[in-house]
């Protein structure tokens, strides 16, 4: 060895350098060439930086996360609230849509309760329209009576099922009954009028559909049809009444004008006893639904039908002989059988058979029966409204005074009392007081018999 290789001092690695690792007891040496070391420190050098930008940028960070997730946050709790909203709403709707529809099925049970009270009214007019024609059902077939409409029926058995929580009674109302079947064959009251038509009304349509395939909407709608129906069934059968009440009260009307009476002051005797009925206004209001205007047009003319049919009986216009009885002297002036003098013949002479029976031309009471100067054997009867008729030269009179007689009742026999030629009838009509040709009435009563 060389003094000057003995004198060098010691200098750092230039190929490798030497890291120790101390544990305890124990060390570990790792050789790192430069570019390791170097890599190492570069390594360190990023970690640092890194260490130091997220020291740095840590609160920006963290805000940055947190309002993310409040964003988050906010949004979920947005889509909830909308989604309450729209539960809230349509539970709300379908509530609105029950309590409507509860509604409506108030309304038509209250509308059906209108209708059969209305259908009453027109039944009670129907009937009295059979009563005043009895011959136009002669020979009819019985019909067994239908099943009454009910349109709560219907109801039942279309009605949607109503919630627990909802009006109970509503529910037991209107829910569909097992086994239930909604045919409401309605049969209202329709008066003959025209030919064809009966008493009977027309059935109104039933729901045909099952309950499951239709909504709400479409059952109510089916409801609704058919109380509809029932509606314009009245009123048509209300308008036939109407026309078969007109018809009738026309033709008794014309009977008894052309007798020179008027329909209006006359009234048919009463019986003893109270009287009395609801008050209908002869006037129709303008104002007032059409029902209402119809049923007033109805009973109006049914009351003036019936009355006249309750008069008509009173009205001596039937021909007091049954058979070819002729007339041989009118009513009038003529020369007096006796005196040949201008007299006034208050009546007409009829002729027939000695003894033949002698009937009442109209119901009323006998205020006489027996002699009565030159009438002979005469009948007077009282007719009610001034009318009088008088029977003279009876043979034998068959009824007494204060007697209620019918019309075409007996009240005696042909014959030839009092002055008289030879057996005749000799009959009067007095109004008032005051004679009347009698042919006009008995003319009359041949136009209504031709009539009936």
């Amino acid at each position: 060895m060389s003094q000057g290789e003995g004198n060098m001092e010691p200098g750092l690695p230039t190929s490798h350098y030497f890291l120790s690792l101390s544990r305890g007891d124990a060390i570990r040496t790792v050789m790192l060439r430069p570019a390791g070391l170097w890599a190492l420190a570069a390594l360190l050098i990023v970690w640092a930086s890194a260490v130091s930008a997220y020291i740095a940028l840590h609160d920006d960070l963290l805000s940055a996360v947190v309002a993310r997730q409040a964003a988050m946050e906010s949004a979920y709790e947005s889509s909830l609230a909308e989604a309450r909203a729209r539960l809230d709403e349509v539970g709300g709707q379908r509530a609105l849509d029950l309590k409507s529809f509860a509604r409506k099925l108030s309304e038509l049970a209250s509308r059906q309760a209108r209708l059969e009270k209305r259908g009453a009214v027109v039944a009670a007019l129907a009937a009295e329209s059979e009563g005043r024609n009895p011959s136009a059902h002669e020979g009819r077939p019985a019909q067994a009576s239908p099943v009454p409409a009910d349109a709560l029926g219907a109801i039942r058995a279309l009605g949607p099922p109503l919630p627990a929580e909802g009006d109970a009674g509503s529910a037991r109302a209107y829910a569909p009954l097992p086994g239930l079947s909604a045919e409401p064959g309605a049969m209202k009251p329709h008066p003959v009028d025209e030919p064809g038509e009966t008493l009977s009304a027309r059935p109104a349509p039933s729901p045909t559909a099952a309950a499951d395939d239709l909504d709400a909407a479409a059952r109510s709608a089916i409801i609704d049809r058919s109380l509809d129906q029932m509606d314009s069934g009245q009123m048509r059968a209300l308008a036939a009444i109407d026309r078969s009440a007109e018809r009738a009260a026309s033709r008794d009307a014309g009977i008894v004008a052309k007798i020179g009476l008027d329909p209006a002051k006359l009234a048919p005797p009463h019986a003893e006893g109270g009287v009395g009925g609801p008050f209908i206004p002869a006037e129709v209001d303008p104002n007032a639904p059409a029902f209402d205007q119809a049923l007033t047009r109805a009973a109006r003319d049914v009351a003036m039908a019936e009355r006249l049919k309750a008069l008509m009986p009173f009205m001596p216009v039937r021909m007091p002989l049954f058979g070819d009885a002729s007339i041989t002297s009118p009513f009038g002036y003529r020369a007096d059988p006796f005196l040949g003098r201008l007299a006034l013949h208050p009546g007409v002479d009829l002729v027939e058979a000695w003894g033949a029976e002698i009937h009442a031309t109209g119901a009323g009471r006998v205020i006489h029966a027996g002699p009565m100067g030159g009438y002979g054997i005469m009948v007077e009867i009282d007719h009610g409204n001034g009318l009088v008729t008088r029977y003279a030269h009876m043979s034998k009179a068959l009824v007494e005074e204060g007697q209620d007689v019918v019309q075409g009742a007996v009240l005696g026999k042909m014959g030839s009392s009092g002055r008289s030629t030879g057996p005749h009838l000799h009959y009067e009509v007095r109004v008032d007081g005051e004679p009347v040709d009698p042919e006009r009435y008995l003319r009359a009563g041949a136009d209504l018999t031709a009539a009936e």
